[in-house]
C-alpha cells in the first residue's frame, strides 16, 4: 500500500524488490491520495478482498499508513468498510492480516496508533481498534530526507500536537505523559532544523522518534483534545492539509484551555524551551507564544482568513463543534475547559483573524 509519489521516487521499490528476489509474490496498490478518503478505503477493501493476501505492507505518509490498516482489516472482516469507521467505537470483529508500516513522514505517528483516519464527505472519522496497531513498524529517518519543507512543517506540527494534546487531556496518566513529554522535547528541538535543513539525519531522527511517541500517546486513554477536533473539522472542509490544520489550531487550543488548566500548561515550558519564567500564568502564556513562534518560523499563517475561508461559514463550523462534533471526540471527558457555543464562536473569531 503506497502512493504514486513513492513509486516515482523509487522508495516503494526498496521494499518490493528484495521481497521479489526472495521469491515472494507482491502486488502494489498505489491509488492513494494525500488525504485518506472514504472512496479510497472502499477501493482498497474491494482490492484486498479480490485476492488471498498473507500480509500488508504500508509505505509512505499518513494516508498510506491508514489505508494499509484498512486493507488489513477489510481482508478478514467482510462488512462494508464504512461499518468499521465509527470514531471511538471498536467495530472490528476478526483479527486483521499482519501489517508492517514504514512511514516516510514524521507526523501522524500512524505507525504507533490504534487509529486509521478517513475523510467522510467533509469531515474526518476514524476506525479505532487495538487491531489497527501495526504488528511491526520500521522507522527509518533516511526515508524522510526527500520530504519537502512544506510537508515537513505540516507533519511535524501534527506530531507536536499529538504530544501536547494528550498531555493536556483530563485522561492523561503517567504512561501517556512519558511518551508525550519525550515527544514534545524531541520535536521542539528538531523541527526547525528538519524544515530548514531537510538532509540533516540527526534532525530527521529526532522528528521520526518524536512522531512515533506522539502516536503512542494519542492511542492511550488520554486521546486528543479540542485541537484535533477543530483541525479535523476545519481541514477537510477547506482543503487544508491535516498537519497544517493541526499546527494552526495548536497555539489557540493551548491558550483556550489556560483558564481551566494553567498549572498543567505551565509545566510544558521546560520541555520545549530553556527560558525561565516566574509565575504559573506567565509560564502558561509563554508556552502559547513559543508554540506560536514555532509555527510562524515554519512559514505557516495562523489566520484562517488567509486560507480563503468565509468568516460566516467558519462560525457555522464553530457551532457544529460545540453542538455535535465535540461529543464524537469525547471532549466533555477529555478537554480541560468546557466547550460551549459562545466560547467556540469567540475562539474561531480569533482564529479567523489570527489573534493570539
Amino acid at each position: 500500500m503506497t502512493d504514486k509519489n513513492m513509486l516515482r521516487l523509487g522508495i516503494s521499490d526498496r521494499v518490493v524488490s528484495p521481497l521479489k528476489e526472495k521469491g515472494h509474490e507482491v502486488e502494489v496498490f498505489s491509488e492513494i491520495s494525500g488525504e485518506p478518503l472514504l472512496s479510497t478505503a472502499e477501493s482498497v477493501a474491494l482490492y484486498v478482498r479480490s485476492t488471498k493476501f498473507d500480509i500488508v505492507i504500508g509505505i509512505g505518509g499518513g494516508s498510506c499508513m491508514d489505508m494499509a490498516k484498512m486493507a488489513a482489516v477489510a481482508a478478514t472482516n467482510p462488512k462494508p468498510i464504512k461499518e468499521y469507521i465509527a470514531f471511538l467505537e471498536d467495530r472490528v470483529e476478526r483479527r486483521p492480516l499482519p501489517k508492517i508500516l514504514i512511514p516516510t513522514t514524521a507526523g501522524t505517528g500512524s505507525e504507533g496508533t490504534s487509529y486509521a483516519v478517513v475523510v467522510e464527505e467533509k469531515f474526518k472519522n476514524f476506525m479505532t481498534s487495538p487491531s489497527a496497531v501495526a504488528d511491526v513498524s520500521v522507522i527509518d529517518p533516511a526515508l524522510m530526507v526527500s520530504c519537502p519543507p512544506s510537508q515537513t512543517a505540516g507533519s511535524g506540527l501534527d506530531a507536536l500536537a499529538q504530544c501536547i494534546e494528550p498531555y493536556l487531556s483530563m485522561a492523561s496518566d503517567i504512561f501517556s505523559d512519558t511518551f508525550a513529554i519525550r515527544g514534545m522535547q524531541l520535536i521542539a528541538t528538531n523541527l526547525r532544523q528538519a524544515y530548514h535543513h531537510g538532509t540533516d539525519l540527526n534532525a530527521r531522527s529526532g522528528m521520526a522518534l518524536g512522531a512515533f511517541y506522539g502516536g503512542i500517546a494519542i492511542s492511550t486513554a488520554a486521546g486528543v483534545i479540542s485541537g484535533h477536533c477543530i483541525s479535523e473539522t476545519v481541514g477537510p472542509n477547506y482543503k487544508i492539509p491535516h498537519g497544517l490544520a493541526c499546527g494552526i489550531a495548536l497555539p489557540y487550543t493551548i491558550k483556550f484551555n489556560i483558564p481551566a488548566a494553567p498549572e498543567r500548561i505551565a509545566s510544558i515550558l521546560p520541555y520545549i524551551s530553556e527560558e525561565n519564567v516566574a509565575g504559573t500564568l506567565p509560564r502558561a502564556e509563554k508556552v502559547v507564544q513559543l508554540v506560536r513562534r514555532l509555527v510562524e518560523d515554519l512559514d505557516v499563517s495562523l489566520a484562517l482568513k488567509d486560507y480563503g475561508i468565509s468568516k460566516d461559514e467558519l462560525m457555522d463550523v464553530a457551532r457544529f463543534i460545540a453542538k455535535e462534533q465535540q461529543i464524537n471526540y469525547a471532549l466533555p471527558a477529555l478537554n480541560p475547559r468546557i466547550i460551549s457555543e459562545r466560547n467556540m464562536l469567540s475562539l474561531f473569531d480569533d482564529m479567523w483573524q489570527g489573534i493570539i
